[in-house]
């Protein structure tokens, strides 16, 4: 009886899932039970033809009242013995197991393994290897989930947890956050891949990014960390608006208007601008800008280091308009026209996803961003803000796309998508990225 369980991708998992069903399966029996009993007396004695009825004096069953105590008190030891050999084999090989250390803050899960190397919201563990998550967290408590291994712990800041897991298939698993811990909460997740021994060894080992990261130059490595650290969803670099301001002549203002009516001219009151871009990556909250939402960028803070701060300072400072012409025009040239001339529409619908900053709002997973999943969208009702209906067919879509703020879907808010598309993406762009939509089902 409801057996919907994910797959089971850990050595534990169908003794989780064993338990799991009969607890389940015994607390539909005894619902059932008692409220069948319940309805069936308060049916079988009620009023009958306006005549009250004297009610039957009843003494009571000692042999009822020891049975219906004895019973649920020998399935709760039964159950809780079983919670108790489960749980120490989740346990099993924690001494030998490979360690990884987890950090959970908003909105986004690292991870260093014990050779120092590091990754950002992916982590990749050998098969049929025992593997142990120790677990923290730096802002507020976020809780570990991966539902194919069977393991869920909190993380919680200023202390360790830790999770204990075998893998048992290779493949790719979903980790989620199960705390929540504010705006972006739904989009905090991660990418388990359980991989064989031999390819897990090569990629642990596989230093190349970080030794190439020594030689570049600050500028360079700012742009890299543009793209790695997920800026380029939100910021771009040719001046249209996008969640984000756009990076293009930042560096060059003189001055920035707030949300609040504030305003500093740099180089005044010892305000640079250097100081003014540091603190919007570590703290985006104190200075929104006038016409943007807050709350939609995660704090960095701890997540760079200083000199990743400067490096990303000395990329903006290069978005001075010269670098941008050259990107635009590079767009526009022949050979990017050749190239998506050669694509399928479904293709050019997954380069126009990637490149026009939709993939920052929304997700192909199924998880709620800013704006709503692409999985399973086409042909979908709903509701919108407004209480009226919609069916997400190519009318809609399109709508939507060139004027966004026209049908706002319950649960979301307006003014989070740029509102310039229709200035960016041709009716055939449009129905290519219609065409991609249809086959995330």
């Amino acid at each position: 009886m409801f057996r919907y369980l994910p797959e089971q991708a850990s050595k534990v998992a169908p003794s989780v899932d064993w338990l799991h069903n009969w607890i389940t399966d015994l607390s539909v029996l005894f619902t059932v039970a008692i409220c069948g009993a319940m309805l069936y007396f308060a049916f079988r004695y009620r009023r009958q033809d306006g005549v009250d009825h004297e009610t039957p004096r009843i003494e009571g069953s000692n042999f009822l009242e020891v049975l219906w105590t004895v019973v649920p008190t020998l399935i709760c030891i039964w159950v809780g013995y079983y919670g108790i050999v489960i749980y120490q084999d989740m346990r099993e090989g924690e001494e030998q197991a490979l360690v990884i250390n987890a950090v959970g803050k908003q909105w986004i899960w690292e991870f260093q393994y014990e050779n120092g190397k590091q990754t950002i919201g992916e982590f990749v563990v050998p098969v049929n290897r025992p593997v142990k998550v120790v677990l923290t967290a730096t802002d507020v408590l976020h809780s570990f989930f991966v539902p194919a291994m069977r393991v869920k712990k909190d993380a919680v800041p200023g202390r360790y947890t830790s999770v204990v897991f075998t893998p048992v298939k290779t493949g790719e698993y979903h980790t989620f956050c199960t705390e929540y811990c504010g705006t972006s909460h739904s989009a905090m997740l991660a990418k388990l891949r359980v991989v064989s021994e031999s390819e897990y060894e090569r990629w642990v080992n596989d230093r190349s990014q970080d030794l190439a990261k020594l030689t570049m130059s600050p500028a360079k490595l700012g742009a890299r960390l543009y793209e790695e650290k997920g800026c380029n969803a939100c910021h771009n670099l040719s001046g249209t608006r996008l969640v984000g301001p756009s990076f293009l002549k930042l560096y060059q203002s003189e001055t920035r208007k707030f949300a609040d009516g504030s305003e500093i001219t740099f180089g005044e009151e010892e305000e640079t601008i250097e100081e003014y871009i540091r603190e919007s990556i570590l703290y985006p909250g104190k200075k929104v800008v006038e016409g943007y939402p807050n709350g939609l960028m995660p704090a960095y803070e701890g997540q760079l280091t200083d000199d990743e701060i400067k490096a990303l300072i000395a990329f903006i400072k290069q978005q001075d308009g010269s670098a941008a012409t050259e990107e635009s025009e590079e767009d526009s040239g022949e050979d990017l026209q050749a190239k998506l001339a050669a694509m399928s529409p479904v293709e050019r619908g997954q380069y126009h996803y990637q490149n026009k900053a939709c993939i920052g709002c929304h997700s192909l997973d199924g998880s709620n961003l800013v704006g709503p999943t692409f999985k399973g969208l086409y042909g979908k009702s709903g509701e919108l803000a407004d209480g009226e209906s919609y069916t997400a067919d190519d009318e809609y879509l399109k709508n939507s796309i060139w004027d966004p703020n026209g049908q706002i879907v319950a649960g979301y808010q307006p003014n989070q998508m740029p509102q310039n598309y229709k200035d960016q993406l041709s009716e055939e762009d449009l129905e290519s990225i219609i065409e991609y939509i249809k086959t995330l089902e």
